[in-house]
């Protein structure tokens, strides 16, 4: 009886690490789908305070899949880029 508890417990502890798992998987796909989301958003014509809102959102996904540098150069300067608040 005790060893068919102990057998319970364990397989409830796996089913529970396998759901968080699921669960860490999912809110981590969630994520990237924004992430890409924001990336491919054009902000053109936006008003200042979101442009800049959204370019920083951009940095902050950049930084967080490694893919910006200190000597970043953006490829195509654009003065309406550089709003101040």
């Amino acid at each position: 009886m005790a060893t068919s508890l102990r057998l319970m417990a364990e397989q409830n502890a796996f089913a529970v690490e396998e759901r968080n798992n699921r669960h860490k998987e999912r809110a981590k796909q969630i994520q990237e789908e924004m992430d890409d989301r924001n990336m491919q958003r054009n902000t053109s014509d936006y008003t200042p305070m979101s442009k800049v809102y959204f370019d920083r959102k951009k940095r902050e996904i950049m930084a967080r899949r490694e893919l910006f540098t200190s000597n970043y150069n953006p490829t195509m300067a654009d003065d309406d880029d550089d709003y101040k608040l």
